[in-house]
């Protein structure tokens, strides 16, 4: 433009020296092949002034206008006029228009204005209505000799066509897609410092990843922010609202209608490679208040070197819904209903969490399926991560929990967490289940979430009714009440091991556990080794519980070798068999009959006798004692009884009385899967007895 204004100034003096009083010479023309600026360079020029009754008139043309800057696209096929251009020690041109080629920009056309101070050396342009990437431009600036000031704005403009524009400045990944329309304004000067405010507003941003983790629809957003040099480095504001629309980034689900937000950043650069964040507010009523700052390493690897963040609220359900609810959507937690707030500190030093706060605040949160449920959760949690620095210790408490069915009141925690460690504090915890409680007595975990974690356990647990257990279970209704002593448990090397007997009480006798052992709990196979025995279990309670039939009468249990690969039993050596010096009546029905001869292959044949003969008036029988062995070995189960009969087979239950009943087994090997479907399939068809 200067170089222009240069040739249409002696241009424009040429023809006013030429024309003399006579005025004869209406036009001078001036072509020059090549004109080079500092930043500048011009081909194939043709300055053209005319002197009409109005004044002196100008008409530019140039091949080509080149501006040494990195991505500026070269002009071509450039025109310019001016209806109204004056001549002096300023020389300026009004009622212009332009019009060129820009490359990847399309045909640029807009009206312009200019000034030049010959004397000064100031320039000032405006160019207004510039056609921009399906919108318009406007531009106006002034430069002198080491000083500029530049304004400018952009209404309407296409963002997709803008991005492509932009290419020599922005680059967008592959396969990311973005859309809407934009609006713009810029202020930028050198002086006394380079200094740069801006303004960006689109009322509909849609934007895809190609990935398809970072999705914005219908975005409403308002951007505006400030940028200068400083004494350190450069130095700026940021303000972000997004206030329509819906976005989503990896886990984090934004519902900007339901929920606006606002982001103000502040940051300076030192160097090359390090970035201050000194504050960092974010702000989204009903869901989060927080602010941070930070030190962050640019170099690669990017590195957080420090930050802090306060959270000074954040709400529920908001905050389920934007930061919790899409991890969780394919877990039994992906519908939660939620409420109260928390708030709290987190620090990070090398990228490392260092340390973290959060108190609770009447937390609520609930599954619609019933599967989870904890109500008004308050308390303090403290964790660091370097061990044998002082923590303060962390309380939890509820009003309410229930777990898969499982129901529990009014419990309170004091613990410790440090680390990958975490020890229950105080002792003799309880914790309420139905009418009973678990009383944890020791909780010490070590390593947690490392390959060597390790966990130390043991608890009583006080009588709990089986029939509410029972039906948290899904399990056939159950009487009486399950109590006992669970003993030091261990977890060591992917092992759990318990270093002593598990007791239960339960159909008013005792089952007792013993050398349990559970490898690889938590991986894909896990396998459990134990023994188990039970002791004086009312038999009455137990098939009253189980439709197998009515038994009386009691017995005791032996399962030794017990092995479970992936829960299911791939061997044991196991014995149920009438308790020695019982007493109690023994009686047996006949449903019961027909059951227990099934298991020795002569269901049949009892089931005949039964439907004839004198038996046939007779519901219950007496019987002396019965026993029923199987030894599970690749999947078939070895059997035998009380004893063995004469003609090979093995009693399975001895009659007594009149009329008397033996029950005897003739088969000696059943296929195990085959017996537990048949067992299962006989316990669903004949129902289930509450009592």
């Amino acid at each position: 433009m200067k170089s222009l204004l240069q040739h249409a100034h002696w241009a424009a003096c040429a023809l006013i020296v030429a024309a003399g009083p006579a005025q004869a010479i209406e036009q001078v023309t001036l072509t020059v092949g090549r004109a080079q600026a500092p930043r500048t360079l011009i081909g194939g020029a043709q300055v053209t002034v005319r002197l009409g009754v109005s004044g002196l008139s100008l008409e530019a043309h140039a091949a080509s206008v080149r501006l040494r800057s990195a991505g500026t696209p070269p002009l071509r096929t450039v025109h310019l006029t001016c209806d109204h251009v004056h001549i002096g020690q300023t020389m300026s041109c009004r009622g212009g228009q332009f019009a060129a080629l820009a490359g990847a920009l399309g045909e640029l056309r807009g009206a312009v204005s200019a000034s030049y101070g010959t004397q000064t050396g100031r320039i000032a342009v405006r160019a207004q209505n510039v056609t921009l990437a399906g919108g318009q431009a406007s531009l106006s600036g002034t430069l002198r000799p080491g000083v500029w000031h530049v304004t400018a704005s952009a209404a309407g403009i296409d963002i997709a066509r803008a991005v492509v524009l932009a290419q020599p400045w922005l680059r967008v990944p592959t396969g990311d897609t973005v859309g809407g329309k934009l609006s713009l304004q810029l202020q930028a000067t050198n002086r006394p410092v380079l200094q740069v405010q801006f303004a960006a507003r689109s009322p509909g941003l849609d934007f895809s990843n190609a990935a398809g983790t970072v999705v914005a629809q219908h975005v409403a957003l308002a951007l505006r922010g400030t940028a200068q040099s400083g004494s350190s480095g450069p130095e700026g504001t940021l303000r972000l609202q997004g206030s329509r629309g819906q976005a989503l980034a990896g886990p984090v689900y934004l519902d900007l209608a339901a929920h606006p937000v606002t982001l103000r950043l502040k940051a300076v650069r030192h160097g090359s490679q390090v970035l201050e964040v000194s504050s960092l507010q974010l702000h989204e009523p009903g869901v989060i208040d927080a602010h941070a700052s930070a030190l962050l390493a640019l170099a690669t690897p990017f590195q957080v070197r420090s930050a802090h963040l306060t959270l000074a609220r954040l709400t529920f359900p908001g905050a389920y819904t934007s930061f919790l609810q899409m991890s969780l959507a394919s877990t039994a937690l992906g519908a939660l209903k939620s409420g109260g707030w928390a708030s709290g500190s987190l620090a990070l030093r090398a990228g490392r969490i260092e340390r973290i706060n959060a108190v609770l605040h009447g937390l609520d949160f609930s599954d619609p399926a019933a599967r989870l449920a904890i109500r008004d959760a308050n308390g303090a949690l403290h964790w660091t991560l370097a061990s044998g620095v002082a923590v303060a210790h962390s309380h939890l408490s509820w009003r309410a929990v229930s777990l898969y069915g499982l129901a529990g009141g009014p419990a309170q925690l004091t613990f410790l967490a440090w680390n990958h460690n975490f020890a229950l504090l105080g002792g003799n915890v309880r914790l309420p289940i139905f009418d009973g409680a678990i009383v944890v007595h020791t909780l010490v975990g070590r390593n947690i979430g490392r390959p060597h974690a390790q966990l130390d356990f043991d608890a009583d647990l006080t009588p709990i009714s089986m029939p509410l257990l029972s039906k948290a279970f899904g399990w056939p209704v159950m009487n009486g009440q399950l109590y006992g002593h669970i003993p030091l448990v261990q977890y060591r090397h992917h092992v759990l091991t318990f270093n002593g007997a598990l007791v239960a009480h339960v159909f008013d006798g005792v089952i007792t556990g013993s050398h349990i052992r559970l490898d690889d709990p938590l991986g894909q196979w896990p396998q459990l080794d134990a023994d188990v025995m039970a002791r004086a279990l009312d038999l009455g309670m137990v098939t009253r519980t189980f439709a197998f039939g009515s038994m009386t009468g009691r017995i005791d249990a032996d399962i030794t070798g017990l092995k479970l690969f992936d829960w299911s039993p791939v061997a044991f050596d196991a014995r149920l068999y009438t308790m020695p010096g019982d007493r109690s009546e023994h009686l047996i029905s006949q449903n019961a009959v027909t059951r227990i001869a099934a298991f020795g292959g002569g269901g049949g044949q009892v089931t005949a006798a039964l439907e004839s003969g004198v038996l046939r008036f007779f519901k219950t029988f007496h019987y002396r004692r019965l026993a029923i062995g199987c030894r599970l070995r690749n999947e078939v189960c070895h059997m035998s009884g009380v004893r063995p009969s004469d003609d090979g087979g093995y009693y399975l239950v001895e009659g007594s009385w009149l009329p008397r009943l033996d029950i005897i087994g003739n088969v000696q090997r059943v296929n195990w899967p085959q017996m537990l479907s048949q067992i299962s399939q006989g316990i669903r068809s004949g129902g289930v007895k509450v009592n």
